[in-house]
């Protein structure tokens, strides 16, 4: 890795071009006035990370937020650190290792830059597996497989996420979480209700789930998980054939939510499979009470009316 052969620096900001391989590619307009000001009032603090690219000019490395503001506000110079000029390889790392410890990159960009990393890395024979990528990005590893997973996606739904990460964070809809946690249940229906893919595609399903949120019908990303719990219905006594038919009928039918799908199919199986483990649970724990002495007024009470109740069901 590169290092430093030269001390902190001033440099007329026209001087220095942005990185082509900077994995932040979202620029959030309210994010960079709050730094307008900022760099307005006390000036830039933290250097600029530069490279010398070509006769007097240099690529950044690291700041191009400042570097962006810096020539907004007409500055006549900014602080930088030069590096000698890395590797394309050695360009992405640099980037992502200065920004480690940082929390505001958008996974989506930095999933595109891991792609460009895993490309370097099988072109030069070395591990591109997931944790190869974490250990040397610094990215944590299930950030580093979320991001992988989102490559996956249709090149429109790629784009959906860009253009909705450039709204200000509070405005922001469409996120990667959403299809997260849709491929997640896709995963789920593979496993436990193939034949739904005899009926309609992968693409159908992960477009139709997308719409659904988009106009509404779906209010929460979580909610997709209740996809999986369809599919795996069958644990419950549901049919594989019923799970099936519920989640083809989920895809074609637009304004089919997938609350009334899970009611309509294993809402009830999955309650009475929790209230038998409960009552399980109950009867063990009262076995270890050899009489009725040792229990209190209060549990005593509970437990008539729990006789009171069970007497009317089975009396039934």
């Amino acid at each position: 890795m590169a290092t430093a052969t030269e001390t902190l620096q001033e440099i007329h900001p026209d001087t220095i071009s942005p990185n082509p391989q900077n994995p932040r590619l979202i620029f959030r307009e309210d994010e960079m006035n709050q730094l307008l000001v900022s760099i307005k009032e006390v000036g830039i603090r933290v250097p600029l990370s530069v490279y010398h690219d070509r006769g007097t000019k240099f690529t950044l490395i690291d700041g191009e937020r400042r570097w962006r503001c810096a020539k907004k506000l007409n500055l006549p110079s900014v602080p930088v650190i030069i590096y000698p000029k890395p590797s394309p390889l050695e360009n992405l790392l640099m980037m992502f290792n200065i920004h480690k410890v940082r929390l505001d990159w958008d996974i989506m960009p930095m999933a595109l830059k891991l792609d460009d990393i895993r490309r370097m890395l099988e072109e030069e024979g070395k591990d591109s597996r997931p944790k190869a990528l974490a250990a040397i990005t610094g990215v944590p590893l299930p950030t580093v497989r979320r991001a992988l997973d989102l490559l996956a996606l249709p090149k429109k739904y790629q784009d959906m996420l860009l253009r909705e990460a450039e709204k200000p964070r509070g405005l922001q809809r469409i996120k990667p979480d959403l299809f997260i946690e849709i491929n997640k249940s896709l995963h789920v229906v593979e496993n436990y209700t193939p034949r739904v893919f005899d009926t309609v595609t992968k693409t159908q399903y992960v477009h139709a789930m997308v719409e659904k949120y988009v106009d509404r019908v779906v209010d929460n990303v979580t909610s997709y998980r209740e996809v999986a719990k369809i599919a795996r219905a069958e644990l419950t006594g549901i049919s594989k054939n019923e799970a099936t038919k519920a989640i083809i009928r989920l895809v074609r039918a637009k304004g089919y939510g997938i609350e009334q799908a899970y009611q309509d199919t294993v809402e009830y199986a999955y309650e009475q499979r929790d209230l038998a483990s409960r009552l399980r649970s109950i009867t063990e724990r009262l076995n270890q009470y050899r009489s009725s002495s040792r229990l209190s007024e209060d549990v005593l009470t509970v437990l008539t009316d729990l006789r009171d109740e069970i007497d009317r069901l089975l009396g039934e």
